[in-house]
């Protein structure tokens, strides 16, 4: 299984709940519709941070494929051009991690 996160900022000018409502209902469909090998998508929306830390980033995707081929295959289809299009209207920053899943409970 291949997984990445990708890390989100929201726009100064949005509210916590356009960032969400745009997320969820606008950026997320463009990859759950129109990647063909996608297995799994969610969202982590961030509500807060320990008392005196700021929060870095507002949210975290965890996108699943079951292979590299997979995730390659649909970076390169409209709708990541699309969704990569759809980012820039909502995201101040973002980052893209491919991760190891490790269950420890």
């Amino acid at each position: 299984m291949t997984k990445v996160q990708i890390w989100v900022r929201k726009k100064p000018e949005m509210s916590s709940e356009e960032f969400r409502d745009h997320w969820i209902n606008t950026h997320a469909p463009i990859a759950r519709d129109g990647y063909e090998f996608l297995k799994g998508y969610t969202v982590h929306l961030v509500t807060g941070a320990p008392e005196g830390q700021e929060v870095p980033f507002d949210g975290i995707a965890t996108l699943a494929w079951d292979d590299r081929d997979g995730f390659r295959a649909d970076m390169k289809s409209e709708a990541a051009a699309r969704g990569n299009e759809d980012l820039q209207s909502f995201a101040a920053a973002f980052g893209l991690l491919f991760i190891e899943e490790h269950q420890v409970t």
